[in-house]
């Protein structure tokens, strides 16, 4: 019984060394193995037995020598393309004026920030050094619903005068 299963099992070992495998490149340049050519690619044979012994005709064994891989290649470098970036247009900041019950309040003496949280920014302002004194002009200028220009001046931090004079369009 032992001699049939030995028998058989060489048997197998004989059909499944002598089976061929094939090569073949698909149309995206692929190489394929495999145990069927495909029918509508050509394919060859490769050869799978080792040489006897893998030993040359001297006697010597023969060396495998691999092929040498290709140098890697270096990543793409992504481009960069610099785009422009839009500046915003410089926009003069918009002519507010004075309205009436802001001008009644003014007091001669306040102090210039007790003017400015009341008034609110100027729409110009001019500082000058006379005798000693710095003074500051503050300009609020006419507006369609308001056509009076403004004009407060401070000596010394404190306000001085208030002038306000009416503007024809």
């Amino acid at each position: 019984m032992m001699r049939i299963i030995l028998s058989l099992l060489c048997s197998v070992a004989t059909c499944a060394a002598a089976q061929d495998i094939y090569r073949w490149v698909d149309e995206r340049g692929v190489v394929h193995y495999g145990e069927k050519p495909p029918a509508n690619r050509p394919s060859t044979v490769v050869n799978t037995r080792p040489a006897a012994g893998s030993v040359d005709a001297d006697g010597k064994p023969i060396e495998i020598v691999k092929a040498p891989s290709p140098a890697p290649q270096p990543a793409p470098q992504p481009v960069f393309v610099p785009t422009p970036v839009p500046q915003p247009a410089v926009q003069e900041p918009p002519v507010r004026g004075m309205d009436f019950t802001t001008f009644t309040h003014l007091q001669r003496g306040m102090s210039e920030g007790e003017v400015l949280l009341r008034a609110g920014k100027p729409d110009y302002e001019s500082v000058e050094n006379f005798r000693h004194f710095i003074v500051k002009s503050l300009y609020y200028y006419p507006t369609m619903a308001n056509p009076y220009i403004t004009v407060v001046t401070l000596r010394g931090g404190r306000l001085a005068q208030v002038e306000r004079t009416r503007k024809t369009f």
